[in-house]
């Protein structure tokens, strides 16, 4: 199972890490005159930010960072919909930035590297106001300015349906980006309100990003935009470049960027390089790694709590995971029995079982849009897909089926049968796959297992809908509103794997990404949460904190649930 992420208004793709709100207030720099704070509520039981801080001075010159991902990129461009994926996300972070950056707390601030100023400075319209660094560059020198901006909004707004885009979200409410002064300075302007504009403007969250701007020359051609990056990287705006991709070796290491102009980069080197999941735990132990996330794997964990010159992180999280329904064909196109499969499921066992082990507090994810926690987070769960294996083998009958002399459901002489697709090597995607075809044969319905290689599992299942039942992870962002909204609507999104949706969802959606009042903008999207349990095109099963394991000496990388990294300070300390 994995995770899809994007950190710029859509979720993010992650593997079921063998296992894509924040505390009111935030934000700083040029706050503009709303509320930007995103959520973490003061019942939240983990921190936000786990760890090991230190200042820019405190931190050794030099040395060598080592890190595990799940494969290499299928396409360096984090916008286009084969590159979002948090492998790519986790490898593309130290090369990229922007205006904006995510805090602890969920909120976001000016990142001055990139920009002097980023303000809202009418609400009706809305306009933003962006001023740019002048000294920021591309690495072949050419400077970033506004035509980068606008040529990257107009890429993702889907317009033009030739661009393979992840999402439109936000982008698709923008009517224009236009210079003022200065090719630095520049105005957003949009045609419907969206209150999670800052996410296009940056801000990956916890070392996983997704490009908030493309230069202009590769946004404005389709053909560079889908396929110019599938085996190169995009060229570097941050602090690091890709210096070398060893695809025999499958590992991709990065080092300073010459023509970056903010502090320079503490590292010499930071190597990352492909893992499988059940061999993460034993690379750390044999110091392969300096560091790793655990996920939910209780050996993973144990193995990681033995290591002497370690210790273990533990944050609040962004990533679920889930069941995806393919709803389009099939048994699955009835709502009846989405739902009495989702009723069949004891997510709470199967929480309990990822997440005790690891010492997490146990909680199902009972929400689409917000994590436990997070302000906004309601149970809108239980009534709708409640395990109660009763009730399931009801809506069967009301769906036409009936259980044979062999405990088995049939329609018309057809048995009930079920396939779910999971990805090679992954040992809680092996572990949730037994626990679903055990809760599943009890109310009489087969599931089948299809495994299928890990690096081929997003590409050619889950990206294409190529499965009947699948899982993975969404893995969110600080802006988790507008960042739902492709994974659910419209039918044909970049996200949208189930092949279904109810089309009020549009306008609702709309609506809540208008509001720019919090508490306003909590209500409605509690009705779209609503909305999509009514039709339960995804079972929701747990929230993943971020756990990862930690070499002692390493600084400002590790856990966290919000708060983006600076690899200017990423290092050992001195």
């Amino acid at each position: 199972m994995k995770h899809i992420k994007k950190m710029v208004g859509a979720g993010v793709l992650t593997l079921a890490l063998a296992v894509t709100g924040c505390s009111a207030g935030g934000g700083g720099g040029n706050k503009p005159n709303v509320d930007n704070s995103k959520g973490a509520a003061d019942t939240a039981t983990l921190p936000t930010v786990a760890w090991s801080k230190a200042d820019y001075a405190a931190v050794k010159d030099g040395g060598t960072l080592t890190l595990a991902i799940d494969q290499l990129p299928d396409n360096w461009n984090t916008l286009q919909a084969d590159g979002n994926n948090v492998s790519t996300g986790q490898v593309v972070d130290p090369t990229t930035g922007g205006p904006v950056v995510n805090t602890a707390d969920g909120g976001w601030e000016v990142n001055p590297d990139y920009a002097s100023e980023v303000k809202l400075v009418s609400q009706d319209p809305q306009v933003v106001e962006v001023k740019l660094n002048p000294k920021a560059v591309w690495e072949d020198g050419t400077p970033v300015t506004y035509k980068d901006f606008a040529a990257t909004v107009k890429a993702s707004s889907g317009a033009n349906k030739a661009y393979q885009t992840v999402s439109d979200n936000v982008y698709k409410d923008i009517e224009s980006v236009t210079r003022e002064d200065t090719d630095y300075n520049f105005k957003i302007t949009f045609k419907n309100k969206n209150a999670d504009w800052p996410s296009i403007l940056g801000g990956s969250t916890a070392g996983m990003a997704t490009a908030s701007i493309l230069p202009a020359a590769i946004a404005a051609d389709v053909k560079a935009f889908n396929e110019g990056y599938k085996s190169k990287p995009l060229p570097s705006d941050g602090p690091f470049k890709v210096s070398k991709v060893d695809t025999n070796g499958q590992v991709v290491t990065l080092t300073p960027n010459p023509k970056w102009w903010g502090e320079k980069p503490k590292l010499d080197k930071i190597i990352m390089k492909v893992v499988s999941r059940d061999g993460l735990a034993q690379a750390y132990a044999n110091k392969e790694l300096d560091a790793f996330s655990i996920g939910t794997n209780k050996n993973n964990y144990d193995t990681a709590k033995k290591r002497a010159d370690g210790a273990v992180q533990q944050t609040g999280g962004l990533t679920w995971n889930h069941v995806t329904l393919n709803g389009s064909k099939g048994p699955l196109a009835d709502v009846k029995v989405r739902q009495a499969v989702a009723r069949a499921i004891d997510r709470k066992t199967i929480s309990a079982s990822r997440l005790s082990p690891i010492g997490a507090p146990v909680t199902s994810m009972n929400n689409y849009i917000y994590m436990p926690g997070q302000k906004g987070y309601q149970d809108d769960a239980t009534g709708v897909i409640g395990f109660d294996t009763a009730k399931s083998e009801a809506l069967l009958k009301e769906a036409g089926y009936v259980k044979g002399s062999d405990g088995i459901q049939a329609k018309d002489g057809k048995k009930l049968e079920l396939t779910y697709t999971l990805d090679a090597n992954n040992p809680v995607s092996e572990q949730i796959f037994k626990q679903l075809q055990a809760n599943l044969q009890a109310v009489g319905i087969t599931l089948k297992n299809n495994t299928v290689p890990s690096d081929k599992f997003f590409s050619d299942y889950v990206l294409k809908s190529n499965f009947e039942m699948t899982g993975f992870a969404w893995s969110g962002t600080a802006f988790p509103v507008s960042s739902t909204e492709s994974i659910f609507y419209p039918v044909d999104s970049g996200q949208n794997f189930t092949g279904i949706t109810d089309e009020k969802l549009g306008a609702m959606w709309q609506k809540a990404n208008a509001e720019l009042d919090p508490a306003k903008r909590i209500a409605l999207a509690a009705e779209i949460d609503k909305a999509i349990f009514a039709y339960t095109p995804v079972i929701p099963l747990t929230p993943t904190p971020n756990t990862y394991a930690v070499t002692n000496g390493l600084v400002n990388y590790g856990a966290a649930q919000f708060q983006s990294i600076d690899w200017t300070k990423v290092g050992w300390k001195a």
